[in-house]
């Protein structure tokens, strides 16, 4: 993914929101919970924090054109 905007996530302070063009498909935005390695590496990783959804749509709805 190439973040167009990151944000500090809520429920952990040594997460980031990030939102940008995906890795799979630059004319797709995508959405990513990042967490990062003991050298400061953005870790590779599915899994999501369900608490972290809310802010995820958050950032979506503001920085991503979705509409609910």
């Amino acid at each position: 993914m190439r973040p167009s905007h990151s944000e500090k996530a809520r429920d952990d302070g040594n997460c980031e929101i990030r939102i940008g063009a995906s890795s799979w498909d630059e004319t797709k935005t995508s959405v990513k919970y990042t967490w990062f390695t003991t050298n400061g590496a953005a870790a590779r990783g599915g899994e999501v924090p369900i608490e972290a959804l809310p802010q995820m749509l958050e950032v979506a709805i503001k920085h991503g054109g979705l509409k609910l």
